[in-house]
């Protein structure tokens, strides 16, 4: 059940499907161009933010053209909150991809460097924060009330890019690195598992109390 739906939001977007997923392969590229000290953790994040919120956005816009259709699916054996899951893992599915795609362009271009177990769960973190806050509040504002959200982050990222990489942040993470690898990914996991599950349950009670039509 929670494949047809996630099948479904792929069905979406199909139309701008692959444009975004050359954009994931591009984007390290462009950044190992113009601002090469950015690649690896930097990079990939900014794939997987660009990729979620294109394929996101995309199937809110298709929702929001046809709302009768959703009420329609919610009528049918499929629950309102197994529609929320699908969403959920529906960005699961656009992060594995920028995972995967990543990899495969650091195994043919030299200077792309593998990602570490930490960046990858970084990244994760710092996305499931990301649309764990930005998810909820779409389901109670609608699409129109924060579309705009996502433009500005597009805008945004080519001026905030060369400007972080011209400021100088020291701080003390002694006691950060003192933690052993394995440690630091089981607090990143545990982080994760935590934005996500407190996420899902706060859409999935929004979503309950919805008008559809």
């Amino acid at each position: 059940m929670l494949l047809h739906l996630i099948k479904k939001d792929i069905l979406l977007v199909k139309k701008y499907l692959l444009f975004t997923l050359l954009a994931v392969s591009a984007i390290p590229l462009f950044i190992m161009v113009r601002i090469p000290e950015f690649l690896g953790l930097n990079a990939f994040l900014i794939s997987v933010i660009f990729a979620e919120f294109m394929l996101y956005q995309y199937v809110s816009m298709a929702e929001m053209k046809y709302p009768k259709a959703t009420a329609l699916l919610c009528s049918t054996p499929y629950p309102r909150s197994m529609l929320i899951k699908a969403r959920y893992a529906f960005l699961l599915f656009i992060f594995a991809y920028c995972y995967v795609a990543y990899t495969v362009l650091a195994l043919f271009v030299s200077k792309v460097e593998y990602l570490t177990p930490i960046s990858i769960l970084t990244v994760l973190l710092i996305s499931t924060i990301l649309f764990g806050v930005y998810t909820p509040i779409q389901y109670k504002l609608g699409y129109e009330r924060t579309k705009y959200f996502f433009s500005i982050v597009i805008v945004a990222t080519p001026f905030i890019l060369p400007a972080l990489s011209n400021v100088d942040i020291r701080l003390d993470f002694s006691e950060l690195y003192a933690i052993s690898m394995l440690a630091k990914c089981l607090i990143l996991i545990a982080a994760v598992i935590t934005v996500f599950a407190i996420s899902l349950i706060v859409s999935i009670k929004i979503y309950a109390k919805k008008d559809l039509l």
